[in-house]
């Protein structure tokens, strides 16, 4: 440290040479300031003080970087200084977003059949798998076949389980099934006259069934939910909406 920079009140201590360039290098000073050798107490210009010096090390410039000096007084009261916002807080839950269909009408539920509808393709995945392994150890290239056909299998069962869409509005119950071409069955709320849920045997212990809904106009069922999760609570949905209980915000 043999450098001092003339009426410099950001850096009034004593410089070296790889801190002059620093500060030149970050625009803190400009290479026509005057500074003093302290050794020889002749004056040179930062410039002249840091010519053809190859850029410092970290290190060398290491105590620029440290937080300026700051004083406290023992009256200021701790309440004036501001206060920090809390990266912590936890933020509110974002409020589900509400799904329209194409003309509008607020979807209050939506589903597809449960996977337990497809129960004989899924076993029939599912020894498909476990052959493939048992043939891994005794021929590879009818392993590979095996396992593209379970994955085919796979894939089948999802596309048929995705392109059958079950939805109630605020207006009308609708069920919507095809792939290249979208078929449709609805029947306006008001019109129901009957809603009918049957759970059997094991998916019925697990809360899955059907809910068939049909109106007076026709003798058969018109729209049929078929093997969707909580049935129950669909059917009184559709009751709610009927009685009018549910409003347009809910």
């Amino acid at each position: 440290m043999r450098y001092l920079l003339h009426n410099h009140p950001t850096f009034p201590d004593l410089l070296s040479k790889d801190e002059l360039y620093e500060l030149v290098e970050r625009s803190s000073l400009a290479r026509g300031d005057l500074c003093t050798d302290t050794l020889t107490n002749r004056d040179h210009t930062v410039g002249e003080v840091i010519s053809h010096m190859r850029p410092p090390s970290p290190s060398s410039t290491a105590r620029l970087n440290r937080p300026a000096y700051q004083e406290f007084r023992a009256d200021s009261p701790l309440d004036d200084e501001p206060e920090e916002e809390v990266a912590e807080e936890e933020a509110e839950p974002e409020a589900p977003k509400e799904r329209y269909t194409a003309s509008g009408e607020l979807i209050l539920f939506f589903s597809h059949p449960s996977w337990f509808r497809y129960v004989k393709a899924l076993f029939f995945f599912f020894l498909l798998v476990t052959a493939s392994v048992m043939l891994l150890f005794i021929d590879a290239v009818y392993s590979v076949i095996t396992g593209l056909l379970a994955l085919a299998t796979l894939i089948a069962i999802m596309i048929a389980r995705s392109c059958r869409d079950y939805l109630v509005t605020e207006d009308r119950v609708e069920v919507l099934w095809g792939i290249l071409g979208r078929s449709s069955n609805e029947v306006r709320i008001c019109d129901i006259r009957s809603l009918d849920v049957r759970e059997n045997g094991i998916k019925g212990l697990l809360g899955i069934g059907t809910l068939d809904a049909s109106s007076a106009a026709n003798a058969g069922i018109e729209v049929s939910f078929l093997d969707i999760r909580k049935a129950h609570e669909v059917k009184e949905l559709i009751r709610r909406l009927q009685r009018g209980e549910l409003s347009n915000q809910e």
